[in-house]
């Protein structure tokens, strides 16, 4: 007896199809080489395949920045000195702008020599680069490019990226996928309806969903374009799509 086997993929969706599927299996082609009784009979399964699909634009609710923090010096020990000032009077500019300590934290710390440009002396190192990067959530949209400008002024140099994104997004989804499941139903039973059978159990169900957020990636030196109109989040699209295989019973 065939159960429900859910599986879930995350990705992006086309248009559902509705899919009539016809399965045969030669259950008896085996037994006839071995004489068994009943053995030039077959055992037909018949199934429909449907997919189902449902979308959803919310309002996000949260920023994260991800602000990036560069320094040089001759000595590895006095580009890491810098790279500490900085990120400091950073994280104080940021707090001074109203974000929360437990909101912001470095990562990404890294030391590398730097090389000579020069053609004659490319493997000659001239000094030390030192980086690390400053994430930073906070639910006030509006304060995103005023963030920013606060940072750059404090000592940041690279602005990672921006992305808005929502936390109870997996309550949406929820509501999706029902959605997505109800609009599979309703073209299996037109379908069938039309080929005068019905639909019966579900056989398999598969689930892919796709989350998407409005980002604004790779932003070198952002102070003069941090403004709240180039920052708008807008708003994040959300779908669910749902391909389900159901019994297909002829009267």
């Amino acid at each position: 007896m065939s159960g429900l086997r859910p599986a879930k993929r995350v990705g992006f969706l086309g248009v559902g199809i509705v899919v009539l599927a016809l399965f045969v299996t030669a259950g008896g082609a085996a037994a006839q080489g071995m004489g068994v009784p009943g053995a030039g009979t077959q055992m037909q399964k018949r199934s429909i395949q449907v997919q189902g699909q449902a979308t959803m634009s919310v309002e996000p609710d949260v920023a994260y920045l991800l602000l990036g923090v560069e320094t040089q010096g001759d000595t590895a020990a006095k580009a890491q000195g810098l790279l500490a000032e900085r990120a400091s009077k950073v994280l104080a500019a940021l707090s001074q702008a109203g974000i929360d300590r437990a909101k912001m934290k470095t990562s990404s710390y890294r030391v590398s020599p730097v090389y000579s440009t020069r053609q004659d002396k490319q493997n000659v190192i001239i000094g030390y680069k030192a980086e690390t990067t400053i994430s930073v959530e906070t639910a006030d949209l509006s304060s995103v490019a005023a963030l920013v400008d606060a940072a750059m002024a404090a000592g940041a140099n690279a602005v990672r990226s921006i992305s808005y994104e929502r936390k109870d997004m997996q309550a949406f989804k929820a509501q999706l996928i029902q959605a997505a499941c109800t609009d599979a139903k309703m073209k299996a039973d037109a379908a069938a309806a039309a080929l005068g059978a019905r639909v019966g159990a579900p056989v398999s169900v598969d689930i892919q969903d796709s989350f998407s957020a409005r980002q604004t990636a790779n932003v070198m030196m952002m102070k003069a374009a941090a403004s709240p109109d180039f920052l708008s989040p807008g708003e994040l699209d959300v779908s669910v799509s749902v391909s389900i295989e159901f019994d297909l019973r002829v009267e």
